[in-house]
């Protein structure tokens, strides 16, 4: 005769295989995969960048990165809009057709490394 420890281990393996057992996996069709991905490289390149930041010792200057890839910099006397593009690897924003500018980015603070001067502007709590 069976030891009753033995009986509960093998009562307690059959209970984990037949649980284990009862999950159920569909299989990932490709054009999802495909559709992820597109998604992800659209929304998250420069998505840190996103909003609007102002200049920190000009208030009066603002620029706002908008998900459409435009730029708009408005200042007391003017308004531009223009395109930007990023190379999220090398931490550059390039925008229009011009040099691109290296950037570092926290939560609150954007640093734009400007003809080796550091440009600093704030993030608006008025988004």
């Amino acid at each position: 005769m069976k030891s009753p420890q033995s009986i509960s281990v093998i009562f307690t393996i059959v209970i984990l295989a037949v649980t284990l057992m009862s999950f159920k996996t569909n299989p990932v069709q490709q054009d999802q995969i495909a559709e992820s991905r597109i998604l992800v490289d659209q929304v998250f390149p420069g998505a840190e960048l996103m909003g609007i930041w102002v200049k920190e010792n000009d208030p009066e200057t603002v620029i706002m990165f908008k998900l459409d890839n435009t730029l708009v910099e408005k200042s007391k006397t003017k308004t531009t809009k223009k395109t930007w593009t990023i190379n999220v690897k090398d931490r550059k924003v390039c925008i229009d057709s011009s040099e691109c500018i290296t950037y570092e980015v926290t939560e609150n603070t954007l640093f734009l490394y400007i003809n080796k001067e550091k440009v600093i502007y704030n993030r608006s709590t008025k988004e």
